[in-house]
């Protein structure tokens, strides 16, 4: 199963289930980058309603794909408070194959259930659907607090850096107030291509 196939299907399943959901992660990444960049996953945020049955939902749709759900590890930052759910399911790979991983990322991610409501009205058209995608703004928020988690992670370092030189109409207001709320920083590798925020 190609990632492309993955996404697809994957789609399909969280429009029929009819839970928010939005696109994160590299394929995200690629539509507020100068070039396109490869991955090997799908990524999604999930919020069902409840949200606390967001990882019971995430599961099913896993299988309904074909493969097998277990329990991903998003590290803990240093001031972080320890969690008191799961916020990561990811998958096997189906038999024989080495591709077609899906990672949904879950409500227990502080920045998730803000993000996924303002990707509501962020629908992009991925040529076979119109599918709503995690904002710039957001972006930076998650890959902020990934990196403020893992500082080696240097594809999210070269995702910031890209953001920031493509997106010409960042809210770096949001940014800014989210950054403080959720208690992370902007890498100092990439502080220099950040715009100045207008006041």
């Amino acid at each position: 199963m190609t990632p492309l196939r993955t996404l697809k299907q994957a789609v399909k399943i969280f429009e029929k289930r009819g839970h928010k959901y939005c696109l994160v992660g590299g394929h995200a990444a690629s539509l507020y980058r100068s070039q396109e960049r490869l991955t090997r996953d799908v990524d999604f945020a999930l919020l069902a309603e409840p949200p606390a049955n967001s990882r019971e939902l995430a599961e099913k749709i896993i299988v309904e794909l074909g493969l097998t759900p277990m329990v991903g590890f998003i590290p803990l930052g240093p001031q972080e408070r320890a969690r008191k759910a799961v916020c990561l399911i990811t998958s096997t790979p189906a038999r024989g194959e080495t591709n077609g991983i899906i990672d949904i990322l879950l409500p227990e991610l502080p920045w998730l259930s803000r993000a996924v409501e303002r990707s509501q009205h962020n629908r992009i058209d991925l040529g076979f659907a119109r599918v709503p995608v995690i904002t710039p703004e957001d972006l930076v928020l998650a890959k902020c607090y990934a990196l403020n988690n893992s500082p080696d992670r240097f594809q999210d370092l070269d995702d910031l850096k890209e953001i920031f030189l493509t997106q010409k109409d960042i809210d770096l207001s949001y940014v800014n107030e989210n950054l403080i709320r959720l208690d992370i920083t902007i890498p100092d590798p990439i502080r220099k291509f950040v715009p100045k925020l207008k006041i």
